[in-house]
């Protein structure tokens, strides 16, 4: 069982932003880092542009439970960091989660193991 550890501080996710890559979705974007350790960090925060409180929560939400459906599919060694966008529309479920696991296909983090759609 692959247990995931938080990335917290502020010098943590600047690591990421400047060293890791990035890719782009239509509702998030995933930032990521490789590391030497044989363990998954996680970062979950939305952009700027989510106005309120009440949506930023929604969307980090989402974005924790789809990373925590998906989390035994993703390779370890990575920091992660999950941004939320903003939509016009509202964000349902399948839709957050469909987004993260073709971003992580697209970043090479899924297992070899794990049958691709």
């Amino acid at each position: 069982m692959l247990i995931t550890k938080t990335l917290r501080m502020n010098f943590e996710f600047g690591r990421v932003y400047q060293r890791g890559r990035h890719v782009a979705g239509r509702t998030l974007v995933l930032h990521y880092l490789p590391r030497k350790q044989p363990v998954l960090r996680l970062g979950v925060t939305a952009s700027k542009q989510v106005k309120g409180s009440v949506a930023r929560n929604r969307i980090k939400r989402l974005l924790r439970e789809a990373y925590r459906l998906n989390e035994d599919k993703l390779r370890p060694g990575f920091d992660l960091i999950l941004v939320g966008r903003a939509v016009p529309e509202p964000l349902g479920m399948r839709a957050v989660e469909a987004d993260f696991l073709k971003l992580c296909r697209r970043a090479g983090l899924m297992r070899q193991d794990v049958a691709q759609p």
